[in-house]
């Protein structure tokens, strides 16, 4: 849904930016949008005429009729560009010169230098996008992942536009049929209850499975945070030097040389993935490690996966046990528990690691992942991780990229479970009240309800008055 409203009104006035990142490169791309973008760069260019929509090569002149640089130069007029306004850009050469001076010109020439974003609100305020397509062009910028990308590429294409009116369309029917029986009725037919109750339903199980996919998923958009525990001289830095192939954190036999987190990107199957080496766990009376102890803790409440590492090597002893035991206070956590120096003889004893994983609902894998980190067991750890990161991968149901529009779904559902309540005693006034209450949340993710629009649904459906 576009933004439509009459109180809006579309700031015309010519405004310019460098729409590329300023430094060393192959051209920088002035933008300008306004009703005098046309004729300021047909000043620019010692031009009479610009086809529109194509490339033309011209020259690019300052105020004086002295050549600055020579650039392509685009017409978009309005209201066929993304600020639904006359729209031109420059792409001129790429440096620290160039665009600045051709910005500096069309200031001259009565432009404005644009606000942030000042673009993108045009284009909603022009109707050109929506709330969530606006949100969806910030979040490519940001993105750091190619699956963040492809969900962010949905929304750009309308898909939380469409999923939004289709909600919004069954809500203003359901509001339409309860204010008819307000002013007709003083109690609601059979049939209308049943229809109303249906048409509840199905709102209430598309908002639960959007809401619920949309945390579920998060990961994909915002990237994973992988933790990586263990009791000192495990191989947790080995581990993470291998998975990074080279060598970030120092690896000594020395016990707390890891005394704070390590936190390095990867990526994996196309998922930002943030691993964070954390200090050993062992009970120490040095205070600079027991805080990082502290700080390890604190990254696996922030973690996706953790990655638990025992030495196959050593006998499991007390130290192991208590990774165990911090291991149970986070089990909505993945875990894949790894045994780890697998190229020397064996005397951990896997018993317990077998029992802890099968009580733990949310393990990689049912077994302990038998590696050497020193010789290339990085890459049977990756091939673990991928396992989780494809289950998210793999569902391909609407996803809500902010926390905002996640919010404004919350608040919905909250109203229609209310509704239900309210209903039953046929209250039906009070009902009204929190289904206005759910359109008006669910609207605010693309744009805001207009009581206008209850009346065109009244009066599309019913023959009131007669």
């Amino acid at each position: 849904m576009r933004n439509t409203s009459s109180l809006t009104i579309l700031d015309d006035s010519t405004i310019v930016a460098i729409a590329t990142p300023v430094g060393i490169g192959a051209i920088s791309i002035v933008r300008l949008s306004g009703k005098d973008a046309y004729q300021i760069a047909l000043h620019l260019t010692h031009r009479d005429f610009f086809k529109p929509r194509y490339a033309h090569l011209c020259s690019i002149y300052d105020t004086q009729g002295v050549a600055l640089d020579e650039a392509l130069v685009l017409y978009f007029p309005a209201p066929h560009s993304y600020t639904t306004q006359d729209v031109c850009e420059v792409q001129c050469h790429g440096g620290f010169v160039s665009a600045r001076a051709i910005v500096e010109v069309c200031l001259a020439l009565g432009a404005r230098v644009a606000s942030a974003g000042e673009f993108t609100k045009r284009a909603f305020l022009g109707g050109r996008l929506d709330l969530s397509q606006t949100q969806a062009i910030a979040g490519l910028i940001a993105s750091q992942s190619l699956e963040a990308n492809k969900i962010l590429m949905r929304q750009l294409k309308g898909d939380v536009g469409i999923f939004v009116e289709r909600i919004r369309e069954i809500l203003l029917e359901i509001l339409a049929l309860v204010e008819v029986n307000i002013d007709y009725s003083e109690e609601i037919e059979e049939d209308y209850r049943q229809d109303i109750l249906g048409r509840l339903e199905q709102i209430r199980d598309e908002l639960k499975q959007v809401y619920e996919s949309s945390l579920a998923r998060s990961g994909l958009i915002e990237g994973y945070t992988l933790s990586i525990i263990g009791k000192p001289n495990v191989g947790k830095s080995s581990l993470l030097n291998a998975l990074l192939m080279y060598e970030r954190a120092i690896v000594s036999a020395t016990e707390g040389t890891t005394r704070d987190t390590i936190e390095e990107n990867l990526h994996i199957n196309g998922a930002l993935v943030r691993i964070v080496d954390t200090a050993g766990i062992r009970q120490s009376d040095d205070e600079i490690e027991r805080i990082g102890i502290t700080k390890t803790k604190e990254a696996l409440q922030r973690s996706d996966m953790i990655l638990a590492l025992f030495d196959a090597s050593r006998p499991f002893d007390e130290k192991d046990a208590e990774v165990l035991d911090i291991l149970k206070a986070y089990a909505d956590k993945y875990i894949l528990v790894i045994l780890n120096k697998t190229d020397l003889p064996k005397q951990c004893d896997e018993a317990y690691l077998r029992s802890f994983l099968h009580t733990y609902k949310k393990a990689i894998l049912p077994t302990p992942l038998a590696i050497s980190a020193q010789k290339q067991g990085a890459q049977e750890v990756i091939e673990s991780l991928k396992e989780v990161i494809n289950l998210q991968n793999g569902n391909q149901s609407l996803i809500l990229t902010s926390s905002y529009a996640i919010s404004c779904v919350k608040n919905a559902l909250d109203s229609i479970h209310t509704s239900y309540e309210v209903f039953e005693n046929e209250e039906l006034e009070l009902f009204a009240y929190h289904i206005k209450d759910a359109l008006q949340s669910i609207s605010s993710i693309t744009h805001p309800y207009e009581s206008a629009e209850l009346l065109d649904k009244l009066f599309g459906t019913f023959c009131l008055g007669k």
